[in-house]
Order: structure tokens, then sequence, then C-alpha cells
């Protein structure tokens, strides 16, 4: 039965959400709720491919990575559960020169803060991607020890930590409204019942800026439809295989238990709230798909899914207290890297709200620099 009150309510049961109830129950919190629409996990989290790499372009992101790579890593042991992880690289094919001048910058800054990562020669690429067409190249980003982790695996763990931990989860619950009064939060309503709360977060994923207008927030959020399909066994290319993105066309593919997981990237300008397969994507993404991997034809695709994306306009995530309300946290936007940040976001957001401060500076996330840079 939903509590008539809770210290802290959190909006989203995703990736982002389920971490933050983890690391807030870690910090000794007890009383946190969260809502889930649907269930645990089952909204973009479950659509997400699972990537973890270091290779972003601010201090913060690279270093929510290295933090990510390290919890992977140590996942089983502190879990109790394996996570699938594997690093078996991230390739990106530079086309364009305009292109390569920011991932030079890039992996400067990456290279700075001790990431394995490099720019190569299009021969190279080859050399890592036998049969990869690299004839427009003009070189590759190679990031070895970037990989990939089960989504589904990492954000169930969470939630079973966290409800160890004495938070409680509500599935099947969504929000209908969010009480304010005197410019603070009060309470979150749903059809279930209200809950009163001191502190509540918008971990809403694609569906944040439905959120925010709950309060009169207008959140530069904006969910896309982005499509995976995944091809029957295909021996015909070496595995595992790295992830390859084709930085020109916005394809990306890599290995899948010895299948192929394809994507033709973002298609399509629509802010979308619901995502199902189009099968009419296919064909664009086989033909992205042989221009960069011939070998690529032959393959049968045995299933399909699609997610959403939250985008922002510069492509990073939005970690700030809501203008305006008080007790009312931003955990948003991440562009489809949440899954992988899920890890040093819940540490910083527990950290922020049980002492005040975070370890590392969030600055290049408030929801501001929007206005700042307008």
């Amino acid at each position: 039965m939903l509590p008539k009150s809770a210290d802290i309510v959190i909006i989203g049961a995703g990736a982002i959400g389920s971490s933050i109830a983890y690391h807030l129950s870690k910090r000794g919190a007890r009383d946190v709720v969260v809502l889930e629409r649907e269930t645990i996990g089952s909204g973009s989290t479950s659509k997400a491919a699972g990537g973890i790499r270091v290779q972003f372009s601010t201090r913060v992101e690279i270093e929510f990575s290295f933090r990510g790579v390290a919890f992977f890593k140590r996942f089983e042991d502190e879990m109790g559960v394996p996570c699938d992880f594997h690093q078996e690289g991230y390739l990106f094919v530079v086309t364009q020169e305009s292109e390569l001048t920011r991932y030079r910058k890039n992996v400067a800054l990456q290279q700075s803060m001790g990431a394995d990562v490099r720019i190569i020669t299009p021969d190279d690429a080859r050399a890592v991607v036998p049969g990869l067409v690299v004839d427009d190249a003009l070189a590759a980003v190679w990031g070895p020890t970037d990989g990939h982790v089960s989504p589904n695996d990492v954000v169930q763990a969470y939630a079973a930590r966290a409800r160890g931990g004495g938070v409680k989860f509500f599935e099947e619950t969504p929000v209908t409204g969010i009480e304010v009064s005197g410019e603070r939060v009060t309470a979150v309503q749903t059809a279930a019942g209200r809950v009163a709360a001191r502190l509540v977060i918008n971990a809403a994923g694609p569906q944040a800026p439905l959120v925010g207008k709950m309060v009169g927030l207008d959140l530069p959020v904006d969910p896309r439809r982005r499509h995976i399909f995944v091809t029957g066994s295909f021996p015909s290319i070496k595995h595992p295989m790295p992830l390859v993105t084709d930085t020109g066309s916005g394809f990306y593919c890599r290995s899948e238990q010895g299948a192929i997981l394809m994507s033709p990237g973002d298609i399509g300008a629509h802010t979308e709230y619901t995502a199902s397969v189009d099968w009419g994507m296919l064909e664009q993404t086989v033909e992205k798909a042989m221009r960069r991997l011939p070998v690529l034809e032959h393959a049968q695709i045995r299933h399909a899914w699609a997610g959403l994306r939250p985008l922002t306009p510069d492509g990073r995530g939005i970690l700030d207290w809501a203008p305006g309300i008080e007790g009312l946290y931003l955990a948003i936007g991440f562009c489809g890297h949440g899954f992988q940040h899920s890890p040093a976001v819940g540490e910083m957001v527990s950290e922020l709200l049980t002492t005040g401060r975070t370890g590392l500076d969030l600055a290049d996330l408030r929801l501001d620099r929007f206005a700042r840079n307008a």
C-alpha cells in the first residue's frame, strides 16, 4: 500500500532513479519511495544497448565514465549478481575534417585524464575490424577498454539492493501531479493516492518534460526514437567485434553473443513519448550497414526494438535543483547515456541530498547553462 508520506520520492525506476535509490539506501536513507508508471527498468533502460565508454567531451562526463567502469568491474562483488560486462572497445570512424578536429580535442582531454583512447589510421581501424570499409575515412578513434553491460541485470540489482535497504518501489503507479505550496514541493499525486514529501526527484527519463509541466517547468528535454535491430548468429564477422560507429551516418553496430546488434542512429526530428518499432527503418539501417561493413548484406534480422533518447540541446544531462521550486531535484536528459552514467549519478545525487555537497563539480550539468549559452 502506498504510504501517506515519505522523506524522498523518486519519480522513475529506470537506471537513474533506481541507482539514486540504491545509493541513498547505502547512505542510510530509509524513508524513500520510488514511483514507476510501468515496471522497474521497463522504459528507456530496457531499450538501451548497454554501451560503456569514456569518450566524452567534458571532465564531469569522463569522470562519470571512469566511475561507471570501476563499478561494473566490481559489480558482482558489490551487488551479488553478475552484469555481463565485456570490454570489447568502441571504434568511431571519422569521415569529416570538422568532426576530426572535435575528436582530436576530446581525445586530448580524455588522455590528459588517463583514458586509454587514441586516434588511429583507417588501415589500423580495418585491422581492428576486418572487412570495415575505410576508403572515405580520415581517421578513427579507438577506445579498447570501452564495452557494454546488461542494462536489465544492472537496474534489477539496483532495485533489489535498494529494497534490501528499506526503499519502497511502487510499479504501475504513474504520477498524475505534484503539489507545490509557497514555491516548495509538498506532495506527489498518483492514481493510488497522495504521498507527502520533503524532497522529490524527477528521474522520469523521456517522460521528464511531462513531469516538469506538472509544476509549470518547460524542461529542455526532447525524446527521440531510436531503433535497434539484431541479427541471427553471424559467423561471417570476427567476434567479438567492438562497437563501431560511422560518425557520418550515425550507424553503429557491435557483436551480441555471436550475432550483430545494429542501429541506424537518430532518424527523424519528432518528439515522441512512446516508442514502437517502425520496420520501415530497417531499409535505411541495412543501407548504412552495407556502406561500412558490406558483409552484413547477408545477415538475417531476428528481432528489433525501439526506445527513446531524452535529448538536450548540447547532448549532456541535467543534474540540478529545479528553478523556483524548493525541494525538487532534476536528474534528467541524459541523451542515451543515462544507463552507463547511472552509477556516478546515483552516487553524486545521494551525496548531495544527504550532505549538501558532491565530490565532483557538476557545474557543466546545471540547467541554467542553456540560458547562459542562448
